[in-house]
């Protein structure tokens, strides 16, 4: 052949299925190549058939193309089933456009174009999204609009860096599914000043045209500042807004303050994460492991930056050390010197000495024992040893 030339093979070729003129299959090369005139080209192509500097091309039936492939080498076997590649760059294509560039070092072409087969040091690009995945092995099957990624699987995201054992990208439907120790991070401009989060489960979908991350599996998301991680929130699933930055988790959810030492739990829990504030609209409780205090309410707002509890409806705060019991409509609790104030129907009992007072307000702390009730009219009650 000569340079430069396009060789189309059909159907006794290369497999494909031209009778129909629903697929193509076309290889360019620039390397002379002479078929032995004493031959046919049909003798030709039922030995094996190496090529150099090729691109491969495969249509659908409405001749949209479905993949294009630049190769240094293609080695075709005599059964013309699969196709081998060397330095294969690829554009996968949906609705006639491209949405995928990908590179790698070697790979295969299968069942007559209906599946890519690529491995080693995978770069693929999506044009719409905006991701970068990396890995060493990548199967794509355009008739079913799937992307496989597996082995060592690194995504690059404006919002998230993620890393998995293994990715399902689903362009049409706008998500990949990350599978097998995930990690995702969310991306900020200063890592240093600003706060930022990693998400680590077994399983976890992003929907990139939603700007959202889900999971139905346990799930762990921590807050880190400047390197360090600061808070731990866990649950049994959730999801992460990543436009507004707000992480919810659901199903046993406990919070875990690193720096000061204070947990939390409730059924749901919503983390506001460039506010650093967590929203509670569920059932809580809250414990101070070194004064053993409790507070249990019906919601709450916790200000991380401050280490300070909002809490209302049916608030009890008890102190187990000294036995002293603090109940209110509504409770501020500041974690850093155990200060409370309370404030509606407030009720404060204590054991030794037995006291019990009741009024509109109250300020002080449980682990010493030192509440004043104060602002408006206030009941002491004292019981004798």
């Amino acid at each position: 052949m000569g340079k430069g030339r396009r060789l189309a093979i059909g159907l006794v070729g290369l497999g494909i299925a031209l009778a129909t003129a629903s697929v193509w299959l076309v290889l360019t090369t620039r390397q002379d190549r002479q078929l032995r005139q004493n031959g046919t080209e049909s003798e030709a192509i039922d030995s094996e058939l190496f090529l150099q500097d090729v691109t491969l091309e495969q249509s659908d039936e409405n001749g949209d193309i479905l993949w294009r492939v630049k190769a240094d080498e293609v080695n075709y076997g005599p059964d013309r089933k699969v196709a081998q590649v060397t330095n294969p760059d690829g554009e996968l294509f949906q609705d006639g456009r491209v949405v995928y560039r990908v590179t790698a070092e070697r790979g295969e072409i299968r069942e007559n174009g209906k599946v890519i087969f690529l491995q080693e040091n995978i770069v693929a690009r999506g044009i719409d999204n905006k991701m970068v995945l990396r890995g060493q092995q990548l199967e794509w099957h355009p008739d079913k609009d799937e992307m496989i990624l597996r082995d060592g699987i690194t995504g690059d995201h404006p919002q998230v860096d993620a890393t998995a054992q293994e990715a399902r990208i689903y362009n049409q439907a706008q998500r990949i599914e990350l599978i097998g120790n995930v990690v995702a991070t969310s991306v900020v401009e200063d890592p240093q000043t600003q706060p930022w989060v990693k998400l680590q489960t077994e399983w976890l979908e992003w929907l990139w045209a939603e700007e959202r991350l889900r999971t139905d599996r346990p799930l762990t998301v921590e807050q880190f500042e400047q390197e360090k991680v600061r808070d731990t929130v866990t649950g049994q699933e959730g999801e992460m807004d990543l436009a507004r930055r707000i992480v919810t988790l659901r199903d046993d959810v406990n919070l875990q303050l690193l720096e000061f030492p204070l947990q939390a739990r409730s059924d749901v829990m919503t983390w506001l994460v460039s506010e650093e504030e967590i929203r509670i609209n569920q059932p809580l409780r809250l414990y101070q492991p070194e004064d053993k205090i409790t507070i249990t309410a019906q919601q709450g707002v916790m200000d991380l930056r401050r280490t300070v509890a909002v809490l209302q409806q049916q608030v009890e705060a008890v102190g187990q050390t000294r036995d002293a019991r603090l109940k209110a409509d509504r409770m501020t609790w500041d974690g850093t010197d155990q200060t409370i104030v309370a404030t509606g129907n407030v009720f404060y009992q204590q054991g030794d000495p037995a006291v019990t007072l009741r009024g509109p307000r109250a300020v002080g702390r449980l682990d010493n024992e030192t509440i004043v009730v104060n602002g408006g009219r206030v009941v002491t009650e004292i019981t004798p040893n």
